[in-house]
């Protein structure tokens, strides 16, 4: 009986090290790496949520034109964090 005591315990020690290794990996994964650079078509999509919100800023359109331009500029920048997952 008390071998079976044992053995459940070296067990249980033996599991919770492992998860502990792996909740380590993970939280080295996800903090310690360093962020991929921005690929040319990431920095092309920003270039272009950029350029928008310039000629909304600098064009001479009715106000009511100059909402539908920053619906687009928004629906960009919302499109971009989808594909990302971050802020443009």
């Amino acid at each position: 009986m008390t071998s079976r005591i044992q053995q459940w315990g070296r067990q249980a020690w033996l599991w919770l090290f492992i998860l502990v290794l792996i909740g380590a990996a993970l939280l080295y994964y996800i903090f310690g790496t360093s962020p991929v650079p921005d690929s040319q078509e990431q920095r092309n999509d920003r270039a272009a949520i950029k350029d928008c919100w310039q000629r909304h800023a600098n064009s001479p359109l009715s106000p009511t034109e100059l909402k539908y331009v920053a619906e687009a500029c928004e629906f960009m920048e919302n499109e971009f964090i989808l594909k990302y997952r971050q802020d443009p």
